[in-house]
Order: C-alpha cells, then sequence, then structure tokens
C-alpha cells in the first residue's frame, strides 16, 4: 500500500486498534451514535457498547487475527478500505466448532466519517464461505 492521503491516514491507527483486539480501542474511532455493519455475518451494532462487544466477540474465534490494508479510497467524508484478515480458527465460530486451522481472506469496509473524523456508518463485506472453507468448515470450492 502506498503513503496514505491525509483522510485516509486514520487507517493505519484504527487496524492497529483493531489488531490489539481492544474493543474499547477500536470503539475510540467510532462516533458515539454509531452504526456497525458485518454484512456476511448478518450483524448490526449500533453504538461505541455495541462494537466494543463485537470487538470481544471476534477475539473469541480467533485469538491471533490481525487486519493489513490493501487499499484505501476516500471523498469527502466518504471511503473504502480494501483490507486482509489473517489469523487461526482457535474458538468456535457461532455454533461451529474450533478447527485451529489458519485463515487469510480478503474484505472490504465502506462507510462515512463525520465531521469530527469518527466512523459515522461503516459496513463490512467478506466472503464467509471463503473464511469456511479455508478452516475446514465448508467443503471447497469444485
Amino acid at each position: 500500500m502506498g503513503k496514505a492521503s491525509a483522510e485516509t491516514a486514520w487507517v493505519a491507527p484504527y487496524h492497529d486498534a483493531w489488531n490489539s483486539h481492544d474493543g474499547g480501542r477500536v470503539a475510540a474511532f467510532m462516533a458515539e451514535d454509531v452504526t456497525y455493519e458485518d454484512l456476511a455475518g448478518g450483524a448490526v451494532f449500533h453504538g461505541r457498547d455495541e462494537v466494543a462487544a463485537y470487538v470481544a466477540a471476534t477475539h473469541v474465534w480467533s485469538t491471533d487475527y490481525r487486519f493489513v490494508a490493501v487499499t484505501t479510497q476516500s471523498s469527502g467524508g466518504s471511503y473504502a478500505v480494501e483490507w486482509e484478515m489473517l489469523g487461526t480458527n482457535t474458538g468456535a465460530f457461532g455454533a461451529l466448532p474450533p478447527t485451529g486451522k489458519p485463515y487469510r481472506i480478503r474484505g472490504v469496509s465502506v462507510g462515512r466519517l463525520n465531521d469530527a473524523g469518527e466512523i459515522a456508518t461503516n459496513r463490512d463485506y467478506f466472503n464467509v464461505a471463503d473464511y469456511l472453507a479455508q478452516v475446514g468448515l465448508f467443503p471447497p470450492p469444485a
């Protein structure tokens, strides 16, 4: 990834917060009334407390996950961040058992910052079938 623009300079520290697995650090990037959607998981979180709890839940199924930015784009207050998430399935993923297998998935976060530079809305997209196949919980494509 090339040098971040002033509009996307927040992405690296934001991923550092995610990589710390500290929900409070992640939620600090959010507006108080943020709407955060995990489209692959079919979940919507409202407010910083729900986002912090979501980060804690993510840590349950992958205690070593980390995010790496691939590309970042912004226009005004809108952004798109393509990322990779890497780690190991170390805990249950919903009702599915842990497998101990590694994964590397690509995804994108699309959203809008408020006037204070906080995340006001965020939508995460990734291929959950790819994740499940990599960790052995779903048959790989033929």
